[in-house]
């Protein structure tokens, strides 16, 4: 392959690869954790309006409704940073790289406590295999490996965060 048709400058085959595929793969992860996570409180909150116990919609118990609030509050806040790494990335901004793995982070965090949230929602009737909570549930962790580990993305991030190159 001749010069004229390398990508990059000469040994930096490495960061044109992962700048270039799992910044946008990462900030597509992040996504679909709040996708999925979207979904689980969907089910919890049909769920919670469904089912009553002692003559009462679990939807009107106190501690169901903090669960539903907090999967709202980490949803939104999770989707927000998801879309400034999009933005980050699509405009070619310096931080993107950060943002994709800060994004990637929080939502797998996220989507972990949402769905936790959403299976408690259901009791044990959750766990069962013909209730889609069920399966949302174990879908949630396959994020958890894909593109990186949290553990590397802490590692991007605090790489940047030391270095002085993390914009805020």
């Amino acid at each position: 392959m001749p010069a004229s048709a390398r990508l990059g400058d000469e040994g930096d085959g490495l960061a044109v690869t992962l700048g270039g595929f799992l910044l946008p793969s990462r900030v597509s992860v992040a996504m679909s954790c709040v996708g999925l996570a979207e979904r689980a409180q969907e089910l919890a909150v049909e769920y919670a309006n469904r089912r009553e116990t002692f003559g009462k919609k679990i939807a009107e118990r106190q501690a169901i409704q903090f669960m539903l609030a907090e999967n709202y509050a980490d949803i939104a806040a999770a989707r927000a940073l998801v879309l400034e790494a999009a933005r980050a990335f699509q405009t070619g901004a310096a931080n993107a790289g950060i943002l994709s793995s800060a994004s990637k982070m929080i939502a797998v965090d996220m989507i972990t406590r949402v769905t936790d949230k959403a299976l408690q929602v259901h009791g044990g009737q959750g766990y069962w295999k013909r209730n889609t909570i069920e399966r949302v549930y174990r879908d949630a962790r396959a994020p958890r490996f894909e593109e990186g580990t949290n553990e590397i993305q802490k590692q991007v991030v605090a790489r940047s965060v030391l270095n002085g190159t993390a914009v805020y």
